[in-house]
This record gives C-alpha cells, sequence and structure tokens, in this order.
C-alpha cells in the first residue's frame, strides 16, 4: 500500500513538474503578452497598442509589408474597438523566438454591440534584449464574423520524438517558393473568407498553382523556426489573384515544414 501510494505522489510530482518546465514557463510569457497586446489595444486604441507592442522593425500588411511604427504613427485618431486572443501558440528551443495565432473581432466602438469585422491573426514574436517579448511580423485574414466561435487555448507541445537539428536557410528559401508546400497533418492553412483549418481536415488538397517570390524572411536563434513572407499570384475563374503571404515553419523530423500557411489577396 505504502509503495503504491509513494508511485502515485512522484507520478503527481513528474506531471507537476511537466507542466512547469522552462518552455513551459516561456511560452506562457509568450501568450501573455499577446494577451497584454490585446488588453492595450482594447483599453488605449489599436495604434497605441502596434506602436507599444511591435518590434521597431515590426512589419505589418497594408496590404504590402510595412513597418508598422511608421504606419500607426501617421494613422488618424479612430473609435474602432479591436480584441484579440491566443488559440494556439509554440516557441522555439532557444526560448525567445515563437508565434502565436488566434480570432480576432473587430467593432467600430467599444459599446458596440456587434461585430463588423473579424478574422484570425498570425504574428510572430522575438524577446528583445530587455526581455520584453516584440512582433516581429503579422499579418490578419478575414472572414464573416458569423463564422466567430469561442476558441480554447492550446499552447503546441514539444516535440521529444523528432531529433534536434538547425535549418539551413538556403533550404527554407528553396522549400518557400515551391507550388507543392512541405503541409503535415497540423499545418494551419488561412484564406480569405473562410475559418482556418488544420490540413488534416482539408476537404480538398490545398492549391499548388500559386506563384511565390519571396520578399523576406527570418531564422530563430536556433534556427528550429522560422518565418518567411512575400507577394505571390494565383490563377483564378475572376482572373489573377494576387496578394502577400506569411509563412511560419519549424523543423521537424529533421526538414523545414510548414506549422502555419497564410494568403491574404491585395483586393478582397
Amino acid at each position: 500500500m505504502k509503495n503504491t501510494a509513494f508511485l502515485l505522489l512522484a507520478l503527481l510530482l513528474c506531471a507537476y513538474q511537466t507542466k512547469n518546465t522552462p518552455r513551459d514557463k516561456a511560452l506562457e510569457s509568450l501568450s501573455n503578452a499577446e494577451r497584454a497586446f490585446s488588453a492595450t489595444s482594447e483599453v488605449k486604441g489599436i495604434s497605441h497598442a502596434f506602436m507599444q507592442h511591435l518590434a521597431e522593425d515590426g512589419l505589418v500588411f497594408a496590404p504590402t509589408p510595412t513597418n508598422a511604427h511608421k504606419l500607426y504613427a501617421a494613422a488618424p485618431a479612430s473609435t474602432a474597438y479591436l480584441s484579440w486572443y491566443p488559440a494556439f501558440a509554440d516557441i522555439a528551443s532557444s526560448l525567445d523566438w515563437g508565434y502565436t495565432t488566434g480570432p480576432y473581432q473587430l467593432k467600430p466602438s467599444a459599446d458596440a454591440e456587434k461585430a463588423v469585422g473579424a478574422g484570425f491573426y498570425l504574428s510572430v514574436w522575438r524577446k528583445q534584449p530587455d526581455g520584453q517579448w516584440k512582433v516581429a511580423i503579422d499579418m490578419g485574414n478575414s472572414f464573416s464574423p458569423n463564422l466567430l466561435k469561442e476558441e480554447t487555448y492550446q499552447p503546441i507541445p514539444a516535440n521529444t520524438k523528432s531529433k534536434k537539428a538547425k535549418g539551413a536557410k538556403e533550404e527554407l528559401l528553396t522549400k518557400d517558393v515551391q507550388q507543392v508546400q512541405p503541409y503535415f497533418a497540423e499545418t494551419l492553412i488561412y484564406r480569405h473568407g473562410e475559418y482556418p483549418y488544420k490540413y488534416k481536415d482539408a476537404s480538398i488538397e490545398p492549391a499548388a498553382n500559386v506563384v511565390y517570390t519571396n520578399l523576406g524572411h527570418e531564422l530563430s536563434p536556433a534556427a528550429d523556426m522560422a518565418y518567411t513572407y512575400g507577394s505571390y499570384t494565383q490563377p483564378s475563374e475572376k482572373g489573377e489573384e494576387r496578394g502577400h503571404y506569411l509563412k511560419v515553419w519549424k523543423m521537424l523530423d529533421g526538414q523545414w515544414t510548414l506549422v502555419a500557411h497564410n494568403l491574404v489577396p491585395d483586393k478582397k
């Protein structure tokens, strides 16, 4: 009986410690930075929030990649109310670089009952020399507010089965412009007008006729996560669609694998 009780106590202690590893704490601090970003937007307004929480070189899409500080410093005053929260988050093994993504909604004012805009954002964060998290790049994709649903926060667990490996920049940039992208079951796919879905839940295979032009990239200090961004063209029944993209990558089983793929047309 004593042995059973001791074993149970050991298992409970192990579970507690697992939830409080340095990675868990760092990932929670990243998610809390995202929550603080939204809270600033709700209290002080959109422009103030983006200037406070984006890095000095942080990019947003308007619709081309644009320095956020320059954009929002010149933005006119607005009563628009933008709020959001993280649904998924992951972090590099260096614990100083990661991404968050989740639903957002836009209202004409804080006291408005109905949202006039909605979608999913994708933000990549990096720690600054002072230890603060700041957004390096941010892109939102929109859909009807009627599609909004409550999401439960799901931090991505550490991949203990995959060997740790550093990814090469050259391989990343080669894969970035391939028309057939290296998806895996959990890849998050964002498309205008649709609620984001995972590759494993796709009803049809994602289009392989998109032509990508890379405009920039960044690897995490551990070189196990990265983002790429750029412009794209895609033929459609209405003519050629042009837009911009943001992709987040992770080294899985020694290969750069796409974990988030966001395409946003310039004209909606």
